[in-house]
């Protein structure tokens, strides 16, 4: 069974927002970085690449997923926030000043002053995060499969945390451990675990609520929290025993499932016409492509290069994708929420479309359908850096006018009915 959102137990909204308004900034520098690479199919070790990929990971993955896990945890879970204020300074500032030391240490060459503080407050924000999660779903009695999956994509944080801070010693320290074991857990844990485990969970309330589907079937919502990731630890097990590519197939299997679960639902959508649709389906035909391109490349029938590509589009075809669909669902119905809490007697909030109409997000589906093509190119040595980097400025520009429009649409309402009431006109 799938509860249904409770906001009155929302957060204020000066906790989720600064994230959600972080994310395109983030997007522009990771463009930047784009521009950085060199000529030739996209290498996966390359300083750029290597500070591009954590940048989308964490900046703009990482910030939008904080604010919408902490709006979800709330309203789903049920978690309360005793001491929102704290909690915002706590896991904000270490996250972005985490996240651009560990990219300047990537184009410095892995430099350790700049390696090592950056895990500690990435460490710090991602450690903290994650068991507050699991804490506040501990102690919640809602078992549901939303809650569920987020108690899954944390614990798989908490294990890509932890193995992104070994990693970091033993780059920026010379621990004495196995960095290319570190590295394949880490990237599987983090891609898996986290970012696919969270976008899983989530699913399960805002695609039939967005998009207005039928439910995700009832035995997948009653599993789901415990295949997905059996089937990461099975798979990853087996890759390490045997090299095999056959040990992908659990993981594989499940992630495909899952896709074409969500793409049939969109199909079924009550609002066809709705653009966020597109944005999911663009985002499960990017994880299925994305699982060839590694199944092919696993199984010696592509170049080592192509694993570029498979990142690309499980990285930002497929995070991206579904960030960005539910970042234009979500930004203005956080605003419209926050609103609906200050209206006066007798008033009543614009819409979710008057903040942010559906036509911005049309623009925002083109400019990314382009910018995933060109970061393909690029993955393949068919295109420069410079031009996918230009692109993914773009759409980060476009991002953040659209959000910053939502906002300055929200305040002027706010501040009319203040003005309103001490004017005496409005109770």
């Amino acid at each position: 069974m799938q509860g249904w959102p409770s906001y009155d137990r929302a957060p204020p909204l000066s906790l989720p927002l600064p994230f959600l308004l972080a994310s395109p900034c983030w997007l522009f520098i990771a463009g930047l970085c784009l521009m950085l690479v060199g000529p030739g199919p996209l290498d996966r070790f390359d300083p750029a690449s290597l500070a591009a990929a954590h940048l989308l990971a964490l900046g703009v993955l990482g910030n939008a997923m904080f604010g919408a896990a902490l709006q979800i945890l709330a309203v789903v879970a049920g978690v309360s926030f005793s001491r929102p204020r704290l909690l915002l300074h706590a896991l904000f500032w270490p996250l972005q000043l985490g996240c651009g030391l560990l990219a300047a240490a990537f184009l410095n060459g892995f430099l350790p002053a700049l390696l090592l503080p950056a895990a500690a407050l990435l460490g710090w924000a991602l450690l903290v995060f994650a068991g507050f999660g699991l804490h506040g779903i501990a102690r919640s009695p809602a078992r549901d499969a939303t809650t569920r999956g987020m108690a899954s994509a944390l614990a798989a944080l908490l294990a890509a945390a932890g193995l992104g801070i070994a990693l970091a010693g033993t780059l920026g320290a010379a621990w004495p451990l196995p960095w290319k074991t570190l590295l394949d857990w880490h990237a599987l844990w983090a891609l898996g675990g986290w970012l696919l485990g969270l976008i899983m969970a989530v699913a399960a309330t805002v695609v039939p609520m967005f998009q207005i589907t039928p439910a995700y079937p009832a035995r997948w919502m009653r599993h789901a929290a415990m295949i997905w990731p059996a089937s990461l630890l099975a798979s990853g097990l087996g890759w390490q025993l045997t090299a095999s590519w056959l040990a992908w197939l659990p993981a594989w299997m499940a992630a495909l499932a899952f896709a074409a679960m969500t793409w049939r639902l969109q199909r079924r959508s009550r609002r066809p016409g709705d653009c966020g649709r597109r944005f999911w389906q663009m985002a499960m035909a990017a994880l299925a492509l994305g699982l060839l391109a590694a199944w092919l490349v696993a199984a010696d029938m592509l170049a080592a290069g192509w694993a570029a590509l498979s990142g690309w589009l499980l990285l930002f075809g497929l995070g991206a994708g579904a960030v960005l669909g539910m970042f234009y669902k979500i930004l203005p119905f956080l605003l419209w929420l926050d609103l609906q809490r200050k209206a006066p007697p007798g008033a009543r909030p614009p819409a979710t479309l008057a903040l942010l109409p559906e036509s911005a997000q049309r623009r925002c589906l083109f400019v990314f359908s382009a910018c995933l093509a060109m970061g393909c190119a690029l993955a393949l040595g068919e295109l420069p850096g410079t031009a996918a980097g230009v692109g993914t400025c773009a759409l980060a520009a476009l991002v953040a006018w659209d959000a910053g429009r939502a906002v300055w649409r929200h305040r002027a309402c706010a501040r009319n009915w203040r003005e309103t009431q001490a004017a005496g006109v409005m109770p």
